[in-house]
Parts: structure tokens; sequence; C-alpha cells
């Protein structure tokens, strides 16, 4: 999927916004975003950092449902994800 760039800010290339492959962009947003944040699509979003809180595994699987319930949700065809490595989750598939 492509889409504008975003690194703090919008990216510029060559005097103009800067498009490129976002899927992992989109998916970090989704991560960081808590519930409402996006209006138009209020249900969006996991908020790790609420997860982050406790180090337990009911937090790991809860935190794996919600990513994966999320991802569903904006169309994205999930093969693999893995928070056992909270610092490092890996997410496959594609849109």
């Amino acid at each position: 999927m492509n889409d504008f760039i975003i690194d703090e800010d919008l990216e510029f290339k060559n005097g103009d916004l800067h498009i490129a492959e976002s899927s992992q962009q989109n998916i970090g947003h989704m991560l960081v975003s808590q519930k409402g944040s996006y209006k138009e699509y209020p249900l969006l979003g996991v908020g790790i950092e609420n997860y982050l809180k406790g180090n337990s595994t009911i937090n790991r699987l809860r935190l794996e449902a919600e990513i994966e319930k999320q991802l569903l949700y904006d169309n994205f065809n999930v093969k693999i994800i893995d928070v056992s490595d909270i610092q490092n989750i890996t997410i496959d598939g594609n849109y």
C-alpha cells in the first residue's frame, strides 16, 4: 500500500510529498494509537503502551489478540503475530 511517508513530520522528496510503501508505517501508527485517536474510525487503535505496563503472560496474550483484531479491522491478512519478545513484535501478512 502506498501512502504519504511520515517520520516525525511529513517527508518531502524532490519538492513534493514523499509517497512510498507504507504498510509498516500504518501498522506502527495503529499499534501506538489509542482507541478514539481517529475520529472517523473510533474503534481503531491498539494502545500498546497500556500492555507494556505489565510483563505477564496474560498481558502478552491480550496484546496479541488485540493486534490481530485491529489488523483484521484494517483489512490486513494476518499470517503470524508473535509478541513473545515485547521489544521486537513480529507481524507477518499483507494488505
